[in-house]
């Protein structure tokens, strides 16, 4: 299919907007166009400043600017976190207590378990607390204390693992940056440190991320697959990704991606 090298140039950015970094690749295939067609988009938007290059694949230029944002993360792949989110949901016996961690999915999960009377919630995430104080969702909710954390939207630091040590949980949804066969990781240590804690309280504790964090560490580890109950995740992850952490003593739950 033709299309001007404006056109072109703008899928190649929608695509990055939704998912920050592509291999080379993989945007052929998606665009269906020629190798050197994509070669000279792709010149032409690094000489613009839009885009950076790297080996095998290219990074929208913000990625590389830090930690993306809460916002910015919550408009990645937004069908499948809200189908992860229905099923997780799904999950949570009647009359639960349910830890949520602060992550975009976990925020997706959060809008659901809120709308249940039967539960109790507990959250480090400023934004599930700010959804549940401006609605009129029945669950009620505990947002324990800490120092906030601007960029992820949550809070941490030694006074929220002080509270946490007070607290059990029957379920808690879990985030993570990335995952591979070894474990699960985060982008940062006092992140990490709260999502441990979290882990050490909680009866059952259901990892919610989707597919393309697979096989894409971050910089801290805070649980191996031994730790966590079940995995819900998007129709988009691999049947080699789904052996590793089966083998590894975790449940995959595949989310129906008709749930939203």
């Amino acid at each position: 299919m033709f299309m001007f090298v404006h056109d072109r140039q703008k899928q190649i950015l929608e695509r990055l907007a939704r998912r920050p970094r592509w291999a080379v690749t993989q945007l052929q295939s998606e665009m269906r166009i020629s190798r050197s067609t994509l070669r000279r988009d792709l010149m032409e938007l690094e000489e613009r400043g839009d885009i950076v290059r790297v080996h095998g694949g290219v990074v929208h230029r913000d990625f590389l600017q830090g930690e993306p944002t809460f916002d910015r993360r919550g408009k990645e792949a937004v069908a499948a976190k809200r189908a992860i989110a229905a099923s997780a949901a799904a999950l949570i016996p009647a009359n639960a207590t349910v830890y949520i961690d602060a992550g975009t999915t976990c925020f997706e999960a959060a809008r659901r378990v809120l709308l249940r009377s039967d539960v109790k919630v507990f959250t480090h995430s400023l934004r599930v607390a700010m959804d549940a104080a401006t609605s009129d969702a029945p669950a009620p909710l505990v947002l324990i204390g800490g120092e906030l954390r601007k960029v992820s939207q949550a809070v941490v630091g030694g006074l929220s693992l002080d509270w946490l040590t007070q607290l059990r949980f029957d379920i808690a949804f879990i985030a993570a940056s990335g995952m591979d066969a070894d474990g699960l990781s985060t982008t940062e240590l006092s992140e990490a440190n709260v999502k441990g804690a979290i882990i050490g309280r909680a009866s059952r504790t259901v990892l919610l991320a989707d597919a393309e964090k697979w096989d894409r560490p971050a910089a801290v580890r805070f649980a191996s697959w031994k730790q966590i109950s079940a995995w819900v995740v998007d129709r988009g992850v691999s049947r080699g990704a789904r052996e590793v952490v089966k083998r590894k003593g975790a449940d995959v739950v595949v989310a129906n991606s008709d749930d939203r």
